[in-house]
């Protein structure tokens, strides 16, 4: 769903306040640069693309409909500056891996697991095929709607549905096979801590 104040900030940075757009920036650049780690990219390169969207919709912004998401446009912007960049899906290492910051009452041992069960978590991401982890991204680091994910993908929310309840099956067996229970896993992702 669309923060209402992007329309704000867009209109002001049309009507000539370019400075508007750092609150634009500001909102998103995390959410850029996260889904281009979770596609495999090394941080430089994550950084990059996650700049280079940004100028690009800058340049192009007076072209978005109002009508429409304008995070789903930007998204379509980076899953298609990905895409013509012909990237080989590249294994993130774990030290390189983001750190969240843990609740004030997390023991440093929990605070531990739940680093290592992310990293692990993101190497199994990566051993799942382009669209399961392009989908899984764009939904849970993206925070987009399936109509968005559907539009950009040129699929339709029920495939959507469907990628990304089948990513998950596979997830989950491949974490059962490891020997790993599911239940820690699911805490963790449930929790917010492990989030995809």
């Amino acid at each position: 769903m669309e923060i209402p104040e992007d329309r704000i900030l867009i209109e002001a940075v049309l009507g000539g306040d370019k400075q508007a757009y750092a609150g634009i920036v500001d909102r998103y650049k995390n959410k850029l640069y996260g889904l281009f780690r979770k596609m495999g990219l090394p941080e430089a390169d994550a950084q990059d693309l996650t700049q280079e969207t940004l100028i690009r919709a800058y340049r192009k912004l007076a072209s978005q409909n109002p009508r429409q998401s304008f995070s789903g446009w930007l998204h379509t912007i980076a899953v298609n500056l990905y895409r013509d960049r012909g990237r080989k899906k590249i294994p993130i290492p774990q030290e390189d891996a983001p750190d969240r910051p843990a609740p004030d009452a997390e023991t440093p041992e929990n605070s531990l697991l739940r680093r290592e069960l992310r990293g692990e978590l993101d190497r199994l991401l990566d051993t799942l095929p382009e669209h399961y982890r392009l989908t899984m991204a764009l939904r849970y680091v993206g925070q987009l709607s399936y109509e968005e994910i559907a539009e950009m993908t040129e699929t339709t929310p029920q495939q959507v549905s469907n990628i990304l309840h089948r990513a998950k099956q596979s997830l989950r067996k491949k974490i059962e096979a490891k020997g790993e229970t599911s239940h820690e896993w699911i805490l963790g992702y449930r929790s917010g801590k492990n989030r995809v």
